[in-house]
């Protein structure tokens, strides 16, 4: 079997050093680079997409998200096949991801044999989403007139987890290039989507959650 070889899309490095380790150590599938948001994997690919067969994609990212890095690629590398990597089991997330052009949708938590099997079912132009992932498929197919849309947009995403790391609206609002009352909004809308009270809440859910 021709050897499989993926780049790894992922904003943690913790993560993607320990799925380095799982795939790594698989006969004839390697990590060949990793890259830690859609704008870094598309100026990668745009020197080195003959040498990636396959994408590992997370969502949520800084720069660029893995939905709308999937729609690029899809487009201009056809030949290159994308499984989603994500802790996002939300219909809408999942739409998303599959309407951007992404062959197979697959959880953090799923366990090294199915990200495995994915992989190589992915790679083979063939479909793989987890169990939960096609539940929530059936879901949506059941319920086709109903609207889904994630709970929190990337951008509010991207705030959330600066609040997290005890970040003040003023850092936050360097980081990523707003200002100070754009980003006390992101706050209060937040706050107000979850249905919290203040930030300590916020933060407590975000953590509680995984969000971050």
């Amino acid at each position: 079997m021709k050897e499989i070889k993926i780049l790894l899309v992922d904003d943690h490095k913790l993560i993607r050093d320990g799925i380095k380790s799982i795939i790594n150590t698989t006969n004839n599938i390697k990590v060949v680079d990793e890259c830690s948001n859609g704008r870094e994997a598309i100026d990668y690919l745009g020197k080195n997409a003959n040498e990636i067969d396959l994408i590992l994609m997370d969502i949520t990212m800084p720069e660029m998200s893995g939905i709308d890095a999937t729609e690029i690629i899809v487009k201009l590398y056809p030949k290159i096949n994308i499984l989603a990597l994500t802790m996002h089991s939300e219909e809408a997330y999942i739409m998303k991801m599959i309407k951007a052009g992404a062959l197979g949708y697959i959880l953090k938590d799923s366990g090294r044999e199915k990200l495995i099997d994915a992989i190589k079912t992915v790679y083979r132009k063939e479909k793989y989403y987890s169990n939960e992932v096609s539940i929530k498929l059936i879901n949506v197919l059941l319920n086709e007139d109903k609207i889904v849309e994630p709970v929190l947009s990337d951008r509010e995403i991207q705030v959330l987890k600066s609040i997290t790391n005890g970040n003040t609206n003023r850092e936050i609002a360097k980081e990523l290039y707003i200002s100070d009352r754009t980003v006390e909004s992101h706050r209060r809308n937040i706050i107000k989507k979850l249905n919290l009270k203040n930030t300590a809440e916020l933060v407590k859910y975000a953590l509680s959650n995984g969000l971050v």
